[in-house]
């Protein structure tokens, strides 16, 4: 009998040896693969400044983008797969003022303004925004517990390619970002070549037109856009202290341009493109300018004068094509 009790006793221990083994092992392939985890949301994670200079933390790549502004819906369309972006900003598929199709803008199916309830109603992992927003807007957004990057308002074309390369890396599409850069590059690389025939002395100016006055003044993104299409910029050579609030149709008179740039969005649906390049034509102080006695009055769409991405090389080339036809006709200029 006792040697019977301490056989049953020597079984149970080994059970119970068994057992604990088992656990042991479950536990350490747990804990591997909690390891295995943890080393992958590491590797995930990076961090990032945005153009406000303010720190912005990612475990992983954003999946459900926001964009508030017609500058970022079209870098990032170009940037990610547009399965990551869950909004555009109200202007996308106007052909106006942006180069987001009308397609493009179906397919994420979702425009948003700046009303905090419905941002936070496509829930996203990820509000990107313009440096024009106010601070209280960006501070609700933030308040509601979203994660917000505020974009720059370049003024030239090595800032449009830092806010794209800025932002890409935001998105986790750092090498993306980099193409772009290099793309945009070969292109102005390829259209300085063909505007390098046209002599200093050559080259033409212009005034460009909102709906208030002559716009342009010199540091603008749309005067260093003209610049690089080897365009002169008539604005900008109005000295600083005279161009603070309105250019005067005196000013315009005694640049004398050669050509005039008219607007093309109607953003309101309350201003008459006809009627404004009439009022333009035929008002007597122009009637001398060379622009008006030449009739040179051309229209460049908005999309291109206000431009707020890698786009800017569209904008470059379409100035050129605007002013010297004959260059990409293939025409000698002199």
């Amino acid at each position: 009998m006792k040697r019977l009790w301490l056989i049953c006793v020597g079984l149970l221990l080994l059970v119970m040896a068994c057992g604990c083994g088992g656990r042991e092992t479950l536990s350490q392939n747990e804990l591997r693969s909690m390891g295995q985890e943890e080393q992958t949301q590491r590797e995930l994670a990076y961090e990032v400044l945005d153009e406000a200079g303010r720190r912005l933390s990612f475990q992983e790549k954003p999946k459900r983008i926001a964009s508030l502004t017609y500058g970022t819906d079209e870098i990032l369309t170009d940037l990610v797969d547009m399965k990551r972006i869950v909004a555009y900003s109200r202007w996308a598929g106007d052909p106006e003022i942006t180069f987001i199709t009308k397609e493009q803008a179906r397919k994420v199916g979702c425009k948003l303004q700046e009303n905090t309830e419905a941002v936070l109603a496509v829930r996203p992992d990820l509000v990107v925004v313009s440096a024009a927003m106010s601070n209280e807007v960006i501070g609700s957004l933030e308040a509601m517990g979203l994660k917000v990057y505020v974009a720059s308002r370049p003024k030239n074309y090595e800032q449009m390619q830092q806010k794209v390369l800025k932002l890409a890396e935001a998105v986790g599409e750092k090498e993306k970002g980099e193409a772009i850069i290099r793309q945009m590059d070969q292109r102005m690389a390829k259209l300085e070549a063909k505007l390098s025939q046209i002599p200093e002395a050559k080259r033409r100016t212009v005034v460009a037109f909102n709906f208030i006055s002559a716009m342009g003044r010199k540091g603008d993104l749309i005067d260093n856009m003209l610049t690089m299409a080897h365009v002169v910029n008539g604005v900008a050579q109005i000295p600083s202290e005279y161009t603070n609030n309105y250019i005067s149709k005196e000013q315009v008179v005694r640049i004398n341009p050669d050509i005039f740039l008219l607007p093309t969005w109607n953003y309101d649906n309350r201003q008459d493109l006809d009627g404004y390049a009439k009022q333009i034509k035929f008002d007597p102080a122009y009637k001398d300018v060379k622009a008006i006695k030449n009739n040179q009055i051309k229209f460049v769409s908005d999309k291109y004068r206000y431009v707020a991405s890698h786009h800017i090389v569209d904008t470059i080339e379409n100035f050129a094509q605007a002013v010297y036809p004959e260059v990409f006709r293939g025409d000698k200029f002199w």
